[in-house]
């Protein structure tokens, strides 16, 4: 039998894994003994050295928890580093209302609605797969944490949020599931809304407001712009998330409001959940952006004239 030294094993294993190994139960006594392994929880061993690095406590912990259990809760975002802080104590969820007790140290949650589909492995870690890792937070963190979780998440992973949204419309029991969708209700468009949905939008918002009426045909330059409000020389682009969500788009749309703002226009970007959820907000904006351009006007006349 090969020495356990010999042995080209993980930092952290269980009798599983030591077995697969060719380890009898005398070997991996001895080895303990020996000090070339140190029970960490009963049936997981640290091999070589007693400390172990927070993510070799965590593995440790889904590994006592049995082969179907996975990193959830808080470690689960600092896993994914969706997370920058929080309880770094072993959170482990089994798709399970039975079987084995928590060993020390380790908080254990028992959840039946967990698929296979939920579980994903992340540096060598079992986890909660990062969609559903976001539902878990949304239930158990504020606001405040799931939204800067949830944009990390797009940032890091190109997490969609159009998918997700869609995953926890329904069921809404789930605290989770409501808090979430709520959230990502304020990104994602229920309807995808195509570009000449959105003005419409918009063109209605003006109505409902009572704003001037925009020109939506004019011309500045080369650009047609969403919204001219000519004589205040105000422009109001509305963006869609399709059209405008890419690397090109973002920098076409630079460059745009730069030429634009080079020949005197002022230029307001709104997006669709802008319009959408909160046009009392975008109107007032666009009023007072209207208001500011007569006065400047005005004075720029008046000083003309003297």
């Amino acid at each position: 039998m090969t020495p356990i030294w010999r042995l080209n094993l993980p930092d952290v294993v269980d009798d599983a894994m030591l077995r697969a190994a060719g380890l009898t139960r005398e070997a991996v006594r001895h080895a303990v003994r020996s000090g070339r392994l140190y029970v960490v929880h009963p049936g997981v061993y640290a091999v070589g050295r007693p400390r172990l690095s927070r993510e070799g406590r965590w593995l440790a912990a889904v590994l006592a928890c049995g082969p179907a259990a996975m990193l959830s809760m808080t470690p689960a975002g600092l896993h994914w580093e969706v997370l920058e802080r929080g309880d770094e104590r072993p959170h482990v969820s089994v798709p399970s209302q039975a079987g084995r007790t928590a060993p020390r140290g380790v908080v254990l949650h028992r959840a039946a609605t967990l698929t296979p589909a939920d579980r994903a492995v992340r540096r060598g870690i079992p986890v909660t797969s990062l969609e559903r890792t976001l539902i878990d937070l949304a239930r158990t963190t504020d606001p405040r944490t799931i939204k800067a979780a949830v944009r990390q998440a797009e940032r890091r992973h190109r997490l969609d949020l159009a998918t997700l949204r869609a995953r926890v419309a329904e069921p809404r029991t789930s605290i989770g599931h409501a808090r979430l969708f709520a959230l990502l209700s304020a990104y994602v468009p229920a309807s995808g809304l195509t570009d000449s949905e959105l003005e419409t939008a918009f063109l209605g918002l003006c109505a409902r407001h009572r704003l001037p009426r925009p020109d939506t045909t004019a011309r500045i330059g080369p650009y047609r712009p969403d919204f001219l409000w000519p004589a205040e020389r105000l422009v109001v682009e509305t963006d869609g998330r399709e059209t405008h969500d890419t690397d090109v788009a973002f920098l076409e749309d630079r460059i745009r409001d730069r030429a634009m703002r080079a020949l005197g226009y002022e230029v307001l970007r709104f997006t669709w959940a802008e319009v959408m959820l909160r046009p009392g907000a975008v109107a007032a904006e666009v009023r007072a952006a209207l208001h500011r351009r007569r006065r400047e006007r005005a004075g720029a006349v008046a000083n003309w004239g003297s």
